[in-house]
């Protein structure tokens, strides 16, 4: 008899980022992942995207992203060229986040725009 494990959902949320990212690091390849998950199943979760997701802001988008790819501020500020006293500015507010600057970010974290600014 087989049984399941139960798993917690902020177990498997993680799970599910380490994954994402060892595919994007290419450590694992797309095609072994997708032979064993249903990608019509994750293109159906992809376009019934919760709305509250619409409400998250790009600073909170980037700090999030900055915290599973284990990114410093300073990290960050490398990659960008740019100060850390500028980031942090950045990430607090005072500089506003524009198409460029988001393209830079997304460019600099090897995420789509849409992980930036949403959609």
């Amino acid at each position: 008899m087989i049984t399941k494990k139960k798993v917690s959902a902020l177990k498997l949320g993680q799970d599910l980022i380490e994954l994402g990212l060892k595919v994007q690091r290419k450590e694992i390849p797309l095609d072994i992942v997708t032979k064993e998950i249903d990608s019509g199943f994750l293109e159906k979760v992809s376009k019934n995207s919760p709305e509250w997701e619409a409400d998250i802001e790009p600073r909170d988008r980037i700090l999030a992203l900055m915290e599973i790819q284990g990114i410093t501020k300073s990290g960050l500020a490398k990659k960008l060229g740019i100060s850390r006293q500028y980031v942090t500015s950045f990430l607090n507010g005072n500089n506003p986040v524009t198409l460029k600057s988001a393209k830079n970010i997304a460019r600099a974290l090897d995420v789509p725009l849409a992980g930036i600014i949403g959609g």
